[in-house]
């Protein structure tokens, strides 16, 4: 990302937090990045756009530094979950008072630019958490795992709530594997008990669906990035895995760049596109960025 930039999201940030959306008005961010109305405008179009902007780059930050652990083949599906959580629990922490901020100042309006995007940010954590209950504990949840997700989502916003509005230094370790243990606990009952699941996939791919056209373009290409980690990881051939995880991370790279050079990112996504089963990723992500 271009640096001015990243003082620009970085100081909005800090300024949000502290004030709230309404109260910071675009001169207060222009004045603390030492720039002009003129040359903030010209990186953003308005207020909301970098109120979204903001939000955006701290949530795919996220999603980057879990999906990475994912790489790691010495960590058990228990223990990439315990680390996922650590990462959402730290990512909450460190953004608290702009999250807070959000809840109190955004309006609940559903035609509100604003909420829908926090309506489509909150969307895709939850999916992201569906995904790693699922790769934690198997196919023998499958039928519950929108139940444990939502239970694992209020256990970590009442937790951290509590926490928070008493001041108190949180365990983040501890606090993931107390989750954990009553994910186990709850795993255990329904296996055996066989329970019908409260929420389906058919109630919640409705709640949580996702058109292409709700996301942005840089969600877009975040969630591609990922997606290719993802399958990358699936792949059988060990030696093939590393070399195409290297060229999506020089993929990633060359995007983030200040000036993307075409004709190496052409060359990265012709090399993705010859594992077959990466092409319709590679593809999508070839129509946004080339």
């Amino acid at each position: 990302m271009d640096h001015k930039k990243k003082l620009i999201i970085e100081a909005s940030l800090k300024l949000f937090s502290e004030k709230g959306f309404y109260s910071t008005s675009v001169q207060d961010i222009a004045e603390l990045c030492s720039i002009s109305k003129a040359s903030l405008y010209k990186f953003f179009p308005s207020k909301e756009e970098l109120f979204i902007k903001v939000f955006e780059y701290h949530q795919n930050i996220m999603f980057e530094k879990a999906a990475s652990y994912s790489f790691d083949k010495t960590l058990s599906p228990k223990e990439l979950l315990h680390k996922q959580l650590c990462t959402q629990i730290e990512d909450f922490l460190e953004l608290k008072d702009f999250i807070l901020m959000q809840l109190k100042s955004i309006p609940a309006d559903e035609n509100n630019k604003l909420a829908q995007m926090m309506k489509r940010m909150k969307s895709r954590i939850i999916l992201w958490q569906k995904e790693c209950i699922s790769q934690a504990y198997g196919k023998n949840i499958e039928p519950y795992v929108w139940d444990l997700t939502l239970t694992i989502q209020g256990l970590i916003k009442e937790y951290l709530s509590l926490l928070s509005s008493e001041n108190k230094n949180v365990n983040v370790t501890a606090l993931a594997t107390t989750l954990i243990d009553r994910l186990d606990a709850i795993v255990k009952d329904l296996t055996s008990h066989e329970p019908q699941p409260l929420f389906t996939h058919e109630m919640m791919n409705q709640y949580l669906q996702l058109s292409d056209t709700s996301l942005s373009k840089s969600e877009e290409v975040s969630t591609c990035l990922i997606k290719l980690q993802s399958d990358i990881r699936d792949l059988d051939n060990e030696c093939n895995r590393e070399n195409l995880l290297n060229s999506v991370a020089m993929l990633k790279d060359e995007i983030n760049a200040v000036q993307s050079r075409e004709f190496l990112l052409d060359a990265l996504l012709k090399y993705i596109e010859k594992e077959k089963s990466l092409e319709p990723t590679a593809a999508k992500l070839r129509s946004l960025i080339l």
